[in-house]
């Protein structure tokens, strides 16, 4: 078996490596961005160049005027734009720090829990053997023993009594003239009829009769109520009783100083969620970074998508024909060379522009795996899996579901699904019932659900305890069915 614990730090270094994954792609991204940035600078520089050419040649053409004041304030926003990314780069490297902080105070909180529930469960340990030789507590155990073996019997009587009715009531019930009369309550103050169908009535029940079979009847139909009324009786008294029980358990641990022992485990507890809140922000914080420095980085917005559209917006008054025809009117060949630089140019931009839709799926792939893992901790932690009394089947399974995630193979709902079905509540001789389910109502013990559905269920009854030599042997508490002292909450 493998804790619950070493499950959450596997998670954290899953969590980890898609952090650095989702970083890896974002430094590419912002290398792909900056080199379509000098790609689109050598477009603009050679549209200016192209300009200064035909301005040689026709004393009249306001291009490179145009041009010129769209360059400087796309050279400028591109500057911005590196400043900026700079910037975000900072704000990811900062927020990454803050979880990682937050994660080792974590690591400090949960050996604090660990420490308070051990001392915690040795003290009640201690007050649990005290009671094995308090005759107050013995003497409410016997009476609880007495009454459950009550309503053993109750409900064994009444389950009888349901067997005879289903039994030895079948006659009457297929009998159609006993029917017709019961039914018409014939023999009751009940019955009505017309005096020709009273006399008939009268007959029918003669035949039949009906007056003994009534009777026969009808204590057949009472006797599984009354037994049912009763066995509700004793079933109340067996749980004030068992109440009575809980409520002196409840006592001895406040006596023996065992409260604040758990209260103390309780607020280690609530330290350590609120850890967890504060990493829930922080972990929503760079998620947002990283989105505005992939979107900023890719260009759809920022200072680099402005600088695009005041570019594109210039260039769109020129096509590659037209530029050729320009340039083919003048006697030097530079502008034809840069024409031909222009379709180079623009070659290697769609490549990269290619380029960048498969970071952009990347990205988008990496921050949605990053967003299921802090997810599924978060559903981990909520669900109270990391708790000293949680336990999983086999890490080897946990790795492979890790790793799917990884990897996209499997989302978080059905990795959360697949956990559930690993996690197993660590068995211990008391701990499950010891005090009713008022006393850890703090503890944060692991939610118990079903497998399939994913709904909680009631926790099973508590298990009998060996005896313990040489002492003498413990009392067990009897149980009803699913009942006994439960423990709501927990570590």
């Amino acid at each position: 078996m493998t804790s619950g614990r070493d499950v959450l730090h596997r998670i954290d270094a899953s969590i980890s490596e898609a952090r650095r994954g989702l970083g890896d792609i974002n430094r590419a991204a912002s290398e792909r961005a900056g080199r379509l940035a000098v790609i689109e600078r050598a477009e603009a520089d050679a549209y200016r160049r192209i300009a200064a050419i035909r301005l040689d040649n026709l004393q009249s053409d306001d291009l490179t005027k145009s041009l010129g004041e769209t360059d400087e304030e796309a050279m400028h926003l591109i500057e911005t734009h590196e400043e900026r990314l700079d910037a975000l780069t900072r704000e990811i490297a900062e927020a990454r720090h803050t979880i990682e902080r937050l994660e080792q105070d974590r690591r400090q909180r949960e050996q604090a829990l660990d420490k308070a529930v051990e001392t915690h469960d040795r003290a009640v340990e201690k007050t649990n053997e005290r009671l094995e030789t308090d005759e107050g507590y013995l003497k409410r155990v016997r009476a609880l023993e007495h009454a459950n073996e009550v309503v053993e019997r109750a409900q064994a009587k009444l389950d009888l009594a349901r067997a005879d009715r289903a039994d030895k009531g079948a006659p009457y019930d297929n009998d159609p003239l006993f029917s017709y009369l019961w039914e018409r309550q014939f023999g009751t103050k009940d019955y009505r009829a017309f005096f020709l169908f009273v006399a008939l009535d009268r007959w029918v029940a003669r035949l039949i009769r009906y007056r003994d079979a009534k009777l026969n009847y009808a204590r057949l139909l009472e006797l599984p109520e009354r037994l049912a009324e009763h066995l509700d009786r004793v079933e109340a008294a067996a749980a004030e009783m068992e109440t009575a029980i809980e409520i002196y358990e409840r006592e001895m641990l406040e006596r023996d100083g065992v409260g604040k022992l758990r209260d103390k485990a309780a607020d280690a507890r609530k330290a350590l969620e609120e850890t967890d809140r504060l990493m829930a922000s922080a972990e929503s914080d760079h998620q947002a970074l990283a989105k505005e420095h992939a979107d900023t980085a890719a260009g759809r917005s920022g200072p680099i998508g402005e600088a695009r559209r005041l570019i594109a917006k210039a260039l769109s008054d020129r096509s590659i024909p037209d530029l050729k025809v320009l340039a083919a009117e003048t006697l030097t060949l530079e502008d034809d060379h840069l024409v031909d630089e222009l379709i180079r140019l623009r070659r290697e931009r769609m490549e990269f522009e290619e380029y960048g839709k498969s970071l952009d799926r990347s990205v988008s792939q990496q921050a949605g795996v990053l967003g299921e893992l802090e997810t599924l901790r978060r559903r981990f932690k909520s669900a109270r899996y990391d708790s000293p009394y949680s336990e999983f089947s086999d890490m080897g399974v946990v790795s492979v579901i890790l790793a799917e995630l990884l990897r996209g193979a499997v989302n978080e709902r059905n990795a959360w699904r697949r956990f559930q079905k690993a996690q197993r509540r660590r068995k211990n001789d008391w701990s499950d019932d010891f005090g009713g389910p008022e006393w850890r109502g703090g503890f944060g013990l692991p939610q118990t659900r079903d497998r399939w559905t994913g709904r909680s269920i009631p926790r099973p009854p508590r298990a009998p305890r060996a005896p313990r030599a040489p002492r003498a042997p413990r009392v067990r508490l009897p149980r009803r069915g699913k009942g006994g002292f439960k423990t709501g909450g927990g570590f």
